[in-house]
């Protein structure tokens, strides 16, 4: 309902700038700009040995260096 409200009055936000230009063009007029910075899903891979490839180890540095879990 609110997509297509937005798109009828058009009002919809950009989704992707390919150049600076379009960007300026977009911002025309505004004092403020947001960026939604959401993170995008990473799928964990099923098998051991890969998951551990792209662990980044970040919990069991905390873990070593404070002796607890993290907060």
């Amino acid at each position: 309902m609110l997509y297509d409200t937005l798109v009828h009055l058009e009002l919809m936000p950009y989704r992707e700038l390919a150049t600076p230009e379009a960007l300026q063009a977009a911002l025309q007029g505004g004092e403020r700009l947001l960026i939604e910075a959401t993170e995008r899903a990473y799928h964990r891979a099923q098998d051991d040995a890969k998951q551990r490839e792209h662990d980044s180890g970040k919990k069991t540095a905390y873990v070593e260096e404070h002796g607890h879990g993290a907060p």
